[in-house]
């Protein structure tokens, strides 16, 4: 009776064991975003999670913290517990290097999201936009909505992003263009977020300086600079443009409150970054670059996009 016991729990822990293992094994995936704190980060972060539902496959989200150091970290803790592929939305373009080629050595896929870091030949594969495009498609409906002249401020997110440089840039071209008939009377960082916009915007009307037009690099600044024009009941004289399509933004140009915003497929940016990790872990081949497309987003078509 004792042995019969005895094999009982032998075949027992055995099988549990083989449970543990079966586990240990099942592919855990890392989504790495720079921060959770806007409905930009939040919708794309559950776009990956719903793709990953999808595939039935297991995915782990971090929060960044708006600190590339914290995420370097997150990083390489995850690379020490077998992490099979990460999927990173980057803090910095600069900072996050040395996880990234630290995940290349341990033999992990790396998908690089929305933002390219500054030496992604390092990475699997870049997921996102030419925020080149992005930033001349906005500044171009500006101008147009301008008559092709005016005095605009340009709230910019944080300086050094890939975001920020391509949307600066994409900005400059179309403000060339106008030969001198654009000018830029003011231009700082309010590092996406729509109280520091807000503020910077208060102090900008203050100075009683002419503005035409106010464009933001996101959707969170562009609504903060749309409370600071609504406060000082200017918003018959100051246009303002954003970029994501958020639903507060989308609303707000429904409502004619926003002139426009520039969506740039954040949801598809996810559910492609989840999909190429997956193709990536089983071996399939994958593009180093897999853009999606910008679109103008005005009273006219905000329809198509309100959920």
């Amino acid at each position: 009776m004792k042995k019969a016991r005895m094999l009982l729990l032998v075949a027992l822990i055995l099988i549990m064991n083989v449970g543990v293992v079966s586990a240990a094994d099942e592919p855990v995936y890392g989504l790495f975003m720079s921060h959770m704190t806007n409905a930009f980060t939040m919708e794309m972060s559950t776009a990956v999670q719903t793709k990953a539902d999808e595939l039935g496959v297991k995915l782990t989200v971090y929060d960044g913290g708006k600190d590339p150091a914290k995420q370097i970290n997150q990083i390489e803790t995850a690379i020490s517990q077998g992490i099979a592929a990460i999927i990173v939305e980057p803090a910095s373009v600069d900072g996050i290097i040395p996880a990234v080629k630290a995940a290349r050595e341990a033999g992990i896929p790396v998908v690089i999201l929305n933002q390219k870091i500054t030496d992604q030949s390092i990475a699997s594969t870049f997921v996102g936009v030419s925020n080149v495009d992005g930033g001349k498609m906005e500044m171009s409906a500006a101008v147009a909505d301008m008559g092709g002249e005016g005095k605009v401020a340009l709230l910019l997110g944080p300086m050094g992003s890939d975001a920020q440089i391509g949307r600066s840039e994409g900005y400059q071209a179309i403000i060339d263009e106008s030969k001198g008939k654009v000018e830029v009377v003011y231009e700082l960082t309010a590092n996406w977020t729509t109280d520091e916009a807000l503020a910077v915007v208060e102090t900008w009307l203050s100075s009683g300086k002419e503005i035409n037009a106010i464009v933001a690099q996101n959707d969170g600044m562009a609504m903060g600079a749309l409370k600071a024009v609504e406060d000082a009941k200017m918003e018959d004289k100051i246009l303002v443009y954003g970029l994501d399509a958020t639903d507060e933004a989308l609303a707000a140009v429904k409502d004619g409150r926003l002139k426009a915003t520039v969506s740039q497929s954040t949801t598809l940016q996810g559910l492609k970054a989840m999909e190429a990790a997956v193709d990536l872990v089983n071996g399939k081949e994958v593009a180093p670059e897999i853009l999606v497309d910008f679109t103008l987003i005005t009273k006219d078509n905000v329809d198509e996009f309100l959920k």
